[in-house]
């Protein structure tokens, strides 16, 4: 199982918010192979994320073009230190990237 989280709302900030919050560059760690960026939330609530990162299941983040993938509380663990309130972990996958995370194989997921 896994969350698609769809970041489009035209009655709130979370776009905004998600937006802000978007820093590829302070904190990158490449972890098998792929490059997760520690950043911190930006809006005036920190429970949206927080409850996404404590999920069980896989969370992806839909955000206008792009998918990002949402370190789960394993992945993040092994990210080098703990993430503290409000932070977060994000890989930006390519669409094929998606798919195979989640094992979509011809045209139904596996």
């Amino acid at each position: 199982m896994f969350w698609l989280v769809h970041i489009h709302s035209e009655s709130s900030f979370l776009e905004t918010y998600f937006s802000m919050s978007l820093d590829f560059s302070s904190r990158v760690t490449n972890l098998d192979g792929k490059e997760f960026a520690v950043m911190r939330w930006m809006g005036p609530n920190k429970q949206f994320i927080e409850k996404w990162k404590r999920a069980t299941a896989h969370v992806f983040f839909n955000a206008g073009p792009y998918i990002f993938y949402l370190a789960s509380p394993g992945v993040a663990a092994r990210l080098g230190a703990p993430l503290r309130r409000g932070e977060f972990a994000l890989c930006t996958l390519s669409r094929d990237d998606f798919l195979r995370a989640v094992r979509w194989e011809d045209g139904a997921p596996s």
